[in-house]
C-alpha cells in the first residue's frame, strides 16, 4: 500500500454519511489503509451501515462484489481496555513475548479472535464464519436477515417452549467448544444472537485455551452466566444442575467420537 493513502478514495467504500464521520473520528489513516487492502482482496466492497457499536470495536455491515452481506468488525486502538485484553493474551501460549504497547495488544486481541474463530468453525460450531483478517480488522459472516442484524438473546422475548430449546442448544455449544479446545471466558445473553430460533455465539477475542492458568474460573463463570439467565427467564436452573447437564452432554459427545 502506497503511503499517500487517498482517504477521499476510500470514502466511496463508506454508504453513509454519519459513517464517514465516524470513520474521520475514531479511526487512524493505518486502519483505513488495512481496511482498503481487504476490500481489494475482495472481501467486501462498501460498508452500509454501522450494526454495533462498543468500548473495543465498532461493526458494520459490508456488501461484497456479489452483494452478499459481510459483518467487518474494526477495533479501536485508543479506546480499548487495556488492562482487560492484558489479562486473557497473558497465559495463552499463542502469544508469547507480544509487546505491551497498546496497539500491539489491539492487533493480538483482533489475531486472538480470528484464531479462535478459525477453531470454533472447523468444529462447526454456530458461529460466525470467518472470512479474512488482517491487524485490528475481521471481516466474518453477518448473522441477521435482510440488512437487519440478528437480536441479542438479551433483547428477546421468548416463550418457555423457545427458552427450553435455547439452554438445549447452550448445553450443547459449551459442550462442544470445550471439546473443540476453546472456553468462550465472556458467554452471557449479550453475547449470544438468535436467528430463526438458532443461537448463534459471538465475541471470541477473550476466549482462552483449555491450559490458561484460569480457564477453569472462566469456565465456570460462562456456565453460571448461562444459569443465571435461564433461570430469570422463569426456567429453574441452578449452577450445579447446568454445569452437570454440560459435563454429561460433552462426555455423551466424547463417547460418540472416540
Amino acid at each position: 500500500m502506497k503511503d499517500n493513502f487517498d482517504y477521499n478514495e476510500f470514502e466511496k467504500r463508506i454508504k453513509q454519511e454519519s459513517d464517514r464521520k465516524i470513520f474521520e473520528k475514531v479511526f487512524d489513516t493505518q486502519t483505513l489503509k488495512t481496511l482498503n487492502i481487504l476490500a481489494t482482496k475482495n472481501l467486501f466492497e462498501t460498508l452500509e451501515h454501522i450494526i454495533s457499536t462498543g468500548k473495543e470495536a465498532h461493526v458494520f455491515i459490508a456488501k461484497d462484489a456479489s452483494g452478499n452481506s459481510r459483518a467487518v468488525k474494526i477495533f479501536k486502538k485508543e479506546t480499548t481496555d487495556f488492562k482487560r485484553m492484558h489479562d486473557y493474551i497473558v497465559g495463552d501460549r499463542r502469544f508469547k513475548g507480544i509487546k505491551k504497547d497498546r496497539r500491539n495488544l489491539v492487533y493480538a486481541w483482533a489475531r486472538k479472535e480470528y484464531k479462535n474463530l478459525i477453531l470454533a468453525n472447523k468444529a462447526k460450531l454456530p458461529v460466525p464464519m470467518v472470512l479474512g483478517f488482517k491487524e485490528n480488522v475481521i471481516v466474518m459472516e453477518f448473522i441477521g436477515e435482510n440488512e437487519e442484524a440478528s437480536k441479542r438473546l438479551k433483547d428477546t422475548i421468548s416463550t418457555k417452549e423457545q427458552l427450553k430449546n435455547y439452554k438445549e442448544q447452550m448445553i450443547e455449544f459449551i459442550a462442544k467448544l470445550y471439546l473443540a479446545g476453546l472456553i468462550h471466558a465472556d458467554l452471557s445473553e449479550y453475547n449470544v444472537l438468535v436467528k430463526k430460533d438458532n443461537l448463534y455465539i459471538i465475541d471470541f477475542g477473550q476466549s482462552v485455551l483449555l491450559n490458561h492458568p484460569h480457564a477453569k474460573e472462566f469456565f465456570e463463570r460462562d456456565v453460571r452466566n448461562m444459569a443465571t439467565y435461564f433461570s430469570k427467564q422463569g426456567l429453574e436452573t441452578n449452577f450445579e444442575e447446568f454445569y452437570l447437564e454440560i459435563k454429561n452432554k460433552k462426555n455423551s459427545l466424547s463417547k460418540k467420537h472416540s
